[in-house]
């Protein structure tokens, strides 16, 4: 049993470096496109005026913007929300744990929520930077 653990691991990792190098030449292609189609947007007249009448109005956003912080009621509202949304964050952190302890418990990938409702749990993973080496 924990030999064919230990091959389904060399299998899954052989798996992950097999694919690394084709996602990081799709990732190549994709910037290259990418400036590619910049490339022609830029040279497209109407696109050109376009992004001109942009800029001037996020200007004027911005130094509407800046009037706004000035305002004492704006500000007050301003800090409410921020607090709100960082405590928001915060509760769904708590539940994401929650939920992955669930999952390793029970390996379920539904869960009964507060309400009777049935929900998917949805377990998330994507590879990160790299590590400087110890």
């Amino acid at each position: 049993m924990a030999e064919q653990k230990i091959q389904e691991e060399k299998t899954t990792i052989e798996a992950i470096h097999n694919l690394m190098p084709e996602i990081r030449e799709v990732q190549s292609k994709v910037k290259t496109l990418r400036d590619q189609l910049k490339d022609l947007m830029e040279q497209n007249d109407e696109y050109k005026v376009l992004a001109e009448q942009i800029k001037e109005l996020s200007e004027k956003r911005l130094m509407a913007k800046k009037a706004l912080m000035d305002d004492k009621e704006y500000q007050k509202f301003s800090a409410d929300f921020d607090d709100e949304k960082l405590k928001l964050k915060d509760l769904q952190e708590i539940l994401s744990h929650y939920l992955v302890s669930y999952y390793r418990e029970t390996n379920q990938t539904q869960v009964t929520d507060d309400t009777g409702e049935t929900r998917s749990v949805i377990l998330n993973a994507k590879i990160g930077k790299a590590e400087a080496s110890r």
